[in-house]
């Protein structure tokens, strides 16, 4: 018996008197669904042209329609949900391990393919991301310098991996993924992440990305972040939709692996995560039917609610628990200020600790593997 909050309306999921809570595409235009559908198979065929174009490193910049007034209003968007970004990251890198070329990257640069390596790869990666939301982008800033390297290190994994290997690249649409493994389930799925906001703060948000997108060197065509948060959500929805979906339910076994790795080592600055809890989480955030919990989650149809079991009763023990508290988190807690304030003030606590003193992954790597550094 699933245990439903009192502020989140209950649905019967008997098939006899089920009915739906979902928001149909609201248009006074007979024409506009069809455009939409158009526009998204477009990104998609223009995506598949840029899995051949690779990533290169060019020289760093601000575009010329960088504002920085919406910048600052993104990082300190991405302050007030701390958690709740977090959470949204997290899953979103479960998801775009399961594409097949970037998990052959991964397999290929050998740096997370054990919880160890994997520790040290995606700390690293955090650290990265810390500074590009608490620091200036501006030339010799270490946000700049953060963004300097990144771009130059993937460059590099992607020359390397072409010598290795005949078009094993990271390529334009690698990249456009990657974006939506940051950002993408906070696009698609802010409400059921629990995150506040209002427009100005989704546009400023969406801004942010498209100008790291941009220095990363993924051309504008690629960009899965646009000048507005509506085309950048129904890109996103094309990513969830046309390439995560089916990787991850057909997920491989080195996905598996892979992906448990990346939990075990983030384990260290989170230890209330667990991998069968949120490979659910992260299908239920792309809105894959049956990965539904609360009976109010948004699904794709009727045909789609009344096909799909609540695959959250397979899930047993230790995992179903976490599950059942993550999405109680975001769905009842999150939307409370003090209950916000508190998860908030324990990702700054877990960045103090893993800087200067990653206790659990002393515990688990030993005192030598446990600290992290960039930009050295």
């Amino acid at each position: 018996m699933l245990i439903c909050p009192k502020n989140i309306s209950y649905l019967p999921f008997a098939k006899s008197n089920s009915f739906l809570l979902f928001t149909p595409r609201m248009t006074t235009n007979n024409n506009e669904p069809n455009t939409a559908k158009e526009s998204e198979a477009q990104y998609l065929q223009m995506l598949e042209k840029g899995a051949n174009i690779s990533v290169d490193y060019g020289e760093i910049g601000l575009p010329e329609w960088y504002d920085d007034a919406k910048y600052r209003r993104a990082q300190e968007f991405f302050k007030r949900n701390f958690y709740a970004m977090f959470v949204g990251k997290l899953c979103g890198l479960l998801a775009i391990v399961a594409v097949p070329t970037i998990l052959r990257v991964l397999v290929h640069t050998n740096q997370s393919s054990e919880p160890k390596t994997a520790y040290r790869r995606y700390i690293a990666t955090i650290f990265h991301t810390l500074e590009w939301y608490y620091e200036e982008m501006v030339p010799s800033s270490r946000a700049w310098r953060s963004v300097t390297y990144v771009r130059k290190a993937h460059a590099g994994v992607s020359r390397h991996a072409s010598g290795t290997k005949p078009g094993m690249i990271i390529s334009q649409k690698d990249m456009a993924v990657t974006q939506f493994g940051f950002i993408g389930c906070v696009i698609i799925s802010h409400r059921m992440l629990g995150v506040q906001y209002d427009r100005e703060d989704l546009e400023a948000f969406v801004h942010f990305w498209r100008v790291i997108g941009h220095m990363m060197g993924i051309e504008e065509r690629f960009n899965a972040c646009t000048n507005s948060f509506d085309t950048t959500e129904q890109r996103m929805l094309v990513i969830a939709n046309g390439i995560l979906r089916p990787a991850l339910l057909n997920h491989t076994a080195q996905f598996v692996e892979m992906g448990k790795a990346l939990i075990e080592g983030l384990w260290c600055f989170n230890p209330f995560i667990e991998f069968d809890s949120f490979l659910f989480l992260t299908m239920r955030l792309i809105n894959i039917p049956g990965y539904h919990y609360w009976p109010s989650d948004t699904v794709q149809s009727a045909h789609d609610f009344e096909q799909s079991p609540a695959r959250y009763e397979q899930i047993k023990g230790y995992a179903r628990f976490v599950l059942f508290c993550v999405c109680y988190i975001h769905s009842v807690l999150l939307p409370i200020a003090i209950f916000r304030w508190y998860f908030n003030s324990q990702m700054l606590l877990s960045r103090f600790l893993i800087t200067y003193f990653p206790f659990l992954a002393f515990y688990q790597f030993g005192i030598q593997d446990s600290y992290v550094r960039i930009l050295k």
